[in-house]
């Protein structure tokens, strides 16, 4: 039981990140100046999100028109984290317990490379958020997908070593 329970904040905590990671393939522009990155996402796409997304709105609603930098993503999304699954959705020692695992660096970091191994694939549309998800857990179940997989499941292992 304690298992599933850890594998379902697993899977939310990592939608987060996911979600964010989204966003910015898809509406992440160059600021006026060109010197630093503002994330613009449609007001259809907005009202998009807070229709199907409503837990998430509020993070695309936080960021949205604002300058994006990894710094400034990546607060965003962990207070993100903190206020709404921290001790509302989760008990309170999960969420760390979840940040800190090796489950979550392999996932995370999965995505990531899937994210640019199909950077192209991706870039044909604007794929919903829905569809990216059902894309990458479908690409986790290929024999590529489950090789990335053990191989970063192994000790020892790091994203950075995995090629494409």
């Amino acid at each position: 039981m304690k298992d599933n329970k850890f594998k379902y904040a697993l899977k939310e905590i990592s939608d987060v990140i996911k979600f964010e990671m989204w966003l910015r393939f898809y509406f992440a522009s160059q600021g006026s100046e060109g010197d630093f990155v503002v994330l613009k996402v449609p007001n259809e796409v907005m009202e998009h999100i807070k229709k199907e997304y409503e837990l998430l709105y509020e993070l695309a609603n936080e960021l949205n028109n604002k300058k994006i930098t990894p710094e400034i993503s990546q607060r965003a999304v962990t207070d993100f984290i903190l206020r709404k699954l921290e001790g509302k959705k989760f008990p309170p020692a999960m969420v760390p317990s979840v940040l800190n695992s090796k489950s979550f660096e392999v996932e995370v970091s999965v995505f990531h490379l899937w994210v640019s191994a199909h950077e192209d694939q991706l870039d044909e549309k604007v794929f919903d958020f829905k569809e990216w998800m059902q894309l990458f857990e479908a690409w986790k179940r290929t024999e590529k997908g489950q090789n990335v997989l053990s191989t970063l499941h192994s000790p020892g292992s790091k994203a950075s070593e995995i090629t494409q």
